[in-house]
C-alpha cells in the first residue's frame, strides 16, 4: 500500500478541507457573537427606554411636592420609627419608606399587607448600624385594598406597623 503523505493531491485536499472548516467555525462565531451583542444591546435600550418613560418617580418632583393620590403613613414603637410613600400604578403600589431605629445586624423585611390579610414582601436589608435606611419597594397592592405596612425580622417580629 502506498504511504498517503506520499500523494501530493490528497495531501493538499485534507489540506484545503481543514482550510474550509476552521474558516466556516469561525464565521459562524462571528455570526453568534454579532446577534447575541444585537440582542444585549436591544434589550439594555429597551430597559432605558422603559426606565425613561415609566411613571415618574417622586425624585423627578421638585421637593415637597406629591402626587394627588400618593399617601404618607407614618408608624411608631418602641423607638423604631418608619415614614412610607405609597404611590399607587395601576392596580400596584410602588413605596418609599425611610426606616430608623432597628438595632445593627437585624434582618428586617419591608411587609405590606392587604385587606383581606394576604402579606406582601416589598424589600429587605440588614441594619448596618442603628440610624435611618432608605428603602424603595413595590407590592401588588391596591391602594383601596392597602391595610397596613409593616417592618417585620426575619424571626417574624413586627418592630413597626403604619396603616393609612
Amino acid at each position: 500500500m502506498q504511504d498517503p503523505t506520499l500523494d501530493p493531491v490528497l495531501d493538499r485536499a485534507l489540506r484545503q478541507v481543514r482550510v474550509e472548516r476552521t474558516r466556516d467555525h469561525r464565521r459562524r462565531v462571528r455570526a453568534s457573537t454579532a446577534v447575541s451583542t444585537t440582542l444585549a444591546t436591544a434589550v439594555l435600550a429597551g430597559g432605558f427606554y422603559l426606565g425613561q418613560h415609566s411613571t415618574p418617580e417622586a425624585e423627578d418632583r421638585p421637593p415637597g411636592q406629591r402626587t394627588s393620590e400618593e399617601r404618607v403613613l407614618v408608624g411608631a414603637t418602641e423607638g423604631v420609627r418608619m415614614t412610607a410613600t405609597v404611590t399607587p400604578v395601576e392596580g400596584w403600589l410602588r413605596l418609599r419608606s425611610v426606616v430608623d431605629g432597628v438595632p445593627a445586624g437585624e434582618r428586617c423585611k419591608l411587609v405590606v399587607t392587604d385587606a383581606g390579610g394576604q402579606s406582601f414582601v416589598a424589600g429587605g436589608w440588614v441594619a448596618a448600624q442603628r440610624g435611618e435606611t432608605a428603602l424603595a419597594g413595590a407590592a401588588l397592592v391596591d391602594l383601596d385594598h392597602l391595610r397596613d405596612i409593616s417592618v417585620v425580622t426575619a424571626d417574624g417580629r413586627v418592630l413597626v406597623t403604619a396603616t393609612p
